[in-house]
């Protein structure tokens, strides 16, 4: 949702380098990353730049920032002087009058993208995740934290696994979709990918990983039991609240999830298309997401 602003500053002439006696004009916006500049002149001429480039501001009216999809607005500059970004996802200034200059710096998501409230909501906190909610009824952040722990990737995963979570509220199931180059496949047939769900603590609880917990999984961590960082017989994975140590506690919350399966298929539907894959699941709730 674009959002304005009212920003006046001073009008000078264009820079102007001279070469061999030839005036050659240097870029005026500058742009670093995935995203597009905007201009609109008070004449209703419009123009978009997706690159370093000159343009005449004579006249400008507006300046719009659009990140690409996976990106965000780090910084903007007018003249060397720092704007506050009102909205990540894009924004517009209005009443601009710029000296010389506009800068934006345009940065992947990197784990985190802001949800609005509406219908059909795209975020994008992953660029091989997206997330289309089907009715935010509270605007929030979503997460996608990739899983480095061996216990918590899918079973014959390929490919990478992410804990997805988010503070926005909704009131429906989540389309979640990954997004993959058929490059990195390797021929593999993307008929076989599958989207699959579990919660973290439920996919630890599962120590021997071998898909369910039982009392194989309670016996492992009751044996575990006392310890404490530093011990010979603590282990990290065992700890389920990671507070340092392995008591009574941990070995709760394992028995609690006994008889449960780790991996649940939540797919809805695979699409190929222009050399990329599009996995299609929906869920109620964010946990990890892998395709194996």
């Amino acid at each position: 949702m674009a959002i304005l602003v009212l920003l006046w500053l001073y009008v000078l002439v264009d820079a102007v380098t001279f070469v061999n006696g030839t005036a050659l004009k240097e870029p005026n916006i500058f742009i670093s990353g995935g995203g597009s500049v905007g201009l609109t002149w008070k004449s209703g001429k419009l123009q978009t730049y997706a690159s370093d480039a000159h343009a005449s501001l004579s006249g400008l009216y507006s300046v719009s920032f659009a990140p690409n999809n996976g990106w965000h607005i780090d910084a903007v500059l007018i003249d060397g002087e720092v704007q506050g970004i009102f909205d990540e996802d894009g924004f517009t200034l209005v009443g601009v009058r710029v000296r010389n200059t506009i800068s934006v710096a345009f940065v992947e998501n990197g784990g985190v993208d802001d949800v609005a409230s509406g219908l059909n909501v795209e975020a994008y906190p992953d660029p091989l995740v997206g997330l289309i909610f089907d009715n935010v009824l509270t605007q929030g952040f979503v997460y996608a934290h990739t899983i480095i722990y061996a216990y918590a990737q899918p079973p014959n995963a390929t490919t990478t696994s992410w804990d997805i979570q988010t503070d926005a509220a909704f009131d429906q199931n989540v389309t979640v979709v990954l997004v993959l180059s058929l490059v990195d496949l390797h021929g593999s047939d993307p008929a076989l990918l599958r989207l699959l769900r579990t919660e973290q603590q439920l996919a630890q609880a599962d120590v021997n990983s071998d898909g369910r917990v039982d009392g194989a999984d309670v016996s492992i961590v009751a044996y575990a039991n006392p310890s404490i960082v530093g011990d010979p017989r603590y282990d990290a994975r065992l700890d389920m609240n990671s507070d340092g140590a392995i008591n009574d506690l941990d070995v709760n919350i394992v028995n609690n999830y006994i008889g449960e399966s780790i991996w649940q298929d939540i797919t809805l539907q695979i699409v190929v298309s222009n050399d990329f894959v599009y996995v299609y699941g929906v869920t109620n709730h964010f946990s990890i997401f892998g395709v194996s």
